[in-house]
C-alpha cells in the first residue's frame, strides 16, 4: 500500500512540474508601463498602416527582432493602469482567446516602435464583437456594446 502511495505521489508531483513548465504568454507583474502612453479612445481611431499590419506581408526570421519585443498591455482601468503584461511572440495567430478577464484599456508596448506585421484586435461577447488596436505605444480606453475580455491575432 505504502508502494502504491509513494508511486502515485511522484507520479502527481511529476505532472506538477510538466503542468508549470508549460509556455505562458505572461510576462510578469502587474505593470503601470502603458501609462507613459498617449490615450485615446479606440472606436475613435484609425489604423495606420505599418504600425499594425505591416506592409511587409510574411514575418522574416530576420526581421522578427525589429517587431519583437511587443507585449500586449490588457488594464482593468482606464488609461492603461495596472496592467497584466502578455508576451505577443507567443499568442497563437487567427484565434480568439474569449473572456480572459475583463479589461477596460489596452495597449501594445514595443520599444521599437516599429509596428507590427499583424493586426492585434481586442473584443467581447464570446468573439462577436472586435476593434483593432490601430498602432503600438499609445494607449486605448475600450468602449464596446459589451464588456471587453477577447483577445485576437491576425
Amino acid at each position: 500500500m505504502f508502494a502504491a502511495l509513494t508511486v502515485f505521489t511522484l507520479a502527481l508531483f511529476g505532472q506538477a512540474v510538466v503542468a508549470a513548465s508549460t509556455p505562458s504568454p505572461l510576462l510578469g507583474e502587474v505593470t503601470n508601463a502603458g501609462a507613459k502612453f498617449p490615450v485615446a479612445n479606440i472606436k475613435d481611431a484609425t489604423v495606420v498602416e505599418g504600425k499594425t499590419l505591416s506592409t511587409h506581408g510574411i514575418l522574416h526570421a530576420d526581421a522578427a527582432q525589429d517587431y519583437f519585443p511587443a507585449t500586449l498591455l490588457l488594464c482593468p482601468t482606464d488609461n492603461c493602469i495596472s496592467c497584466l503584461p502578455l508576451d505577443l511572440s507567443t499568442f497563437p495567430v487567427s484565434t480568439c482567446l474569449a473572456e480572459l478577464f475583463t479589461f477596460q484599456s489596452v495597449a501594445i508596448n514595443q520599444p521599437s516602435d516599429e509596428g507590427l506585421p499583424f493586426g492585434v484586435f481586442v473584443g467581447g461577447g464570446g468573439c462577436s464583437e472586435f476593434s483593432q488596436i490601430p498602432v503600438v505605444n499609445t494607449c486605448f480606453n475600450i468602449f464596446l456594446d459589451v464588456p471587453a475580455s477577447d483577445v485576437s491575432i491576425n
